[in-house]
């Protein structure tokens, strides 16, 4: 392989394996951010929230060098070209992910302040499961460009929002039960629409996938 060859598809590479090791970053970020919300950790929110800088460092850099590489290799293989576009809009998707994640956070951090707390409905742990799982799917069908773990995603989006649904209902119960509890039904009730919203990234991502493995634009959610 020609050196300039060689250089070109180590970047390639390159773009594809940070991604995926972003997608690893915002996945764990969900997972701390689930637990410090179970367990009302304030220093695991507040490890999820100084986190949150590195994962948009990443994005910025895959966004840099996505766009460099277009620029200046041109690429002449439509995979090629398809990658790099889909890199830049996938890493778009994971940084708000991770800002989800910084939210929900920051949510426990406030909710420890007041003098009265909610305690997550227990379903909240299962949509939190089931969203981080959604993730984990859209990348993997990503690393393997597989079009029909991508369209899998549809059925998991659906669950989610019949969770979000239940959880709503049960939570807006307790806090007219409850008036005491009203400020914090609301982070809740903030938590669990972003739990969704969390869902909905993922079936972003997995169209993202579907365009890059079939050149065909698709709407799954």
């Amino acid at each position: 392989m020609a050196p300039l060859r060689e250089r070109y598809a180590h970047q390639i590479g390159s773009l594809r394996d940070d991604l995926l090791r972003m997608g690893s970053m915002v996945e764990q970020a969900l997972r701390r951010a689930t637990q410090a919300l179970e367990t009302w950790d304030t220093v695991i929110a507040a490890q999820v929230i100084n986190d949150d800088a590195q994962i948009d460092q990443v994005w910025r850099s895959l966004e840099e060098r996505a766009i460099h590489l277009l620029a200046t290799q041109q690429p002449i293989v439509a995979s090629d070209l398809r990658l790099c576009v889909v890199v830049t809009a996938i890493a778009g998707e994971l940084e708000r992910i991770g800002d989800y994640a910084n939210s929900i956070a920051k949510r426990v951090r406030r909710a420890t302040r007041r003098r009265a707390l909610l305690p997550p409905p227990p379903q909240i742990q299962a949509m939190a499961y089931l969203a981080i799982q959604m993730v984990n799917t859209s990348l993997q069908a990503f690393l393997r460009q597989d079009a029909e773990m991508a369209y899998s995603l549809t059925a998991s989006d659906e669950h989610v929002d019949e969770l979000e649904d239940k959880l709503r209902a049960e939570i807006i119960a307790a806090a007219q039960a409850h008036p005491d509890l009203f400020e914090a039904a609301i982070d809740m009730l903030d938590v669990v629409h972003t739990l969704e919203r969390v869902a909905d990234r993922a079936t972003n991502i997995g169209e993202r996938v579907i365009y890059m493995a079939t050149n065909s634009v698709e709407t799954i959610n």
